[in-house]
């Protein structure tokens, strides 16, 4: 008996000696296998979510700052800019002397620059390597600081515009050449961004000019913060909007602080859908011109007394304003409007907003007849 016990403890201590062998082997195996794995040099031992290249053409986010001189403050806004795909600064106080090597930024491709001297103004622009994007310079004008691009994504072309205007440059020259640029663009695209320090308070009453100009090519600004900061006066204003036209999908928005240090400027940035749908519509009114009652117009213009619309305003931008919105409340009453379905590749959109009323009331020969 006692014999037979010792044999089965002898088996057991076999057992767990080829179990512990066989353990030990199994675990050397797997750490050899890891080391082997991590030596090849392409396996990341604490892996993250990871941006690739197909989520980056669902969404792209795209800066802009007033960086007052950008030479000497790379390390500060390399920290910012890391997570944007397209980057614009203004007022980069560059020339001919600082190389491209200079002011490279990891993460990011060689810059595209429009230099004006070291002493103020330019404009430069930095992208990641995954982001498709050209310089369109045939639709710049060489009368402002300006640059145009064009970002293909999977599904369609986005034009984006940088613009700085200096508070030295004429605010009504500067308007029309931007006028005439957003016209040329539309003419091919109706997906527009434009960014920039125009100088000009968003958040106040803005000119007529002004206002008719965004209105009529489409345009809508999505900041509604102050951007600069007056460190004299304590004053804040909106001076860096971001306009785009309703065919953009704008999925985020905002200001970005940056240290007074730095710049008297935040920074903006939209975030855009890239991943366009080929089915996406959206419901515009607009005029049925050919059901117009133009006797009734003709008549209720005739009624109306312009004069005193005019000679009452305290300002020319007062009178422009009484005389449009008098004109708009005759026209709605005398000519009808119904609803349209416009998709995104339709060029109708960006043509009822490149013209005006008066423009679209030449078109009929009812009109003509009533305007003449």
């Amino acid at each position: 008996m006692l014999a037979e016990l010792i044999k089965m403890i002898s088996r057991f201590k076999l057992s767990i000696r080829n179990l512990y062998r066989t353990c030990s082997n199994l675990i050397s195996f797997y750490i050899l296998l890891l080391c082997l794995l991590l030596i090849c040099g392409d396996i990341e031992p604490n892996p993250g979510p990871e941006r690739t290249h197909e989520y980056s053409e669902k969404t792209l986010s795209i800066f802009h700052c007033n960086i007052r001189s950008l030479r000497n403050k790379l390390n500060y806004i390399a920290d910012i800019i890391e997570d944007y795909d397209v980057v614009f600064f203004t007022e980069t106080h560059l020339d001919s002397n600082i190389t491209d090597y200079d002011i490279s930024i990891m993460g990011f491709e060689a810059p595209v620059r429009k230099d004006r001297n070291s002493h103020g103004g330019g404009i430069i622009m930095y992208f990641k390597n995954y982001v498709h994007i050209i310089r369109r310079q045939d639709l710049e004008h060489d009368e402002i600081e300006s640059m145009w691009f064009e970002l293909k994504t999977k599904l369609r072309s986005i034009l984006i515009n940088i613009n700085y205007r200096s508070e030295r440059q004429s605010t009504v020259y500067f308007w029309q050449y931007f006028d005439q640029m957003l016209k040329n663009a539309l003419d091919e695209n109706n997906c527009i961004i434009c960014l920039g320090d125009l100088n000009k308070n968003f958040m106040s009453d803005l000119p007529s000019n002004i206002r008719d100009i965004i209105f009529i090519n489409g345009l809508i600004n999505i900041i509604d913060k102050a951007t600069h900061f007056d460190t004299r006066t304590s004053s804040s204003s909106l001076l860096d909007p971001i306009l785009v036209t309703d065919s953009i999908p704008v999925l985020d928005k905002d200001t970005i602080p940056i240290d007074r240090g730095i710049s008297d400027h935040d920074g903006t940035y939209v975030t855009i859908d890239c991943g366009f749908s080929k089915s996406r519509t959206y419901i515009r009114s607009i005029w049925d011109y050919k059901r117009g009652d133009y006797d009734l117009m003709k008549q209720k213009v005739l009624n109306t007394n312009w004069e005193i619309l005019i000679s009452d305003a305290s300002d020319v931008h007062v009178a422009a304003t009484n005389f449009t919105n008098t004109f708009i409340n005759i026209a709605s009453a005398c000519i009808p409007t119904r609803e349209v379905t416009i998709r995104c590749d339709d060029k109708v959109c960006h043509k009822l907003h490149s013209c005006s009323m008066f423009e679209e009331l030449k078109k009929s020969e009812k009109s003509l007849e009533f305007m003449i």
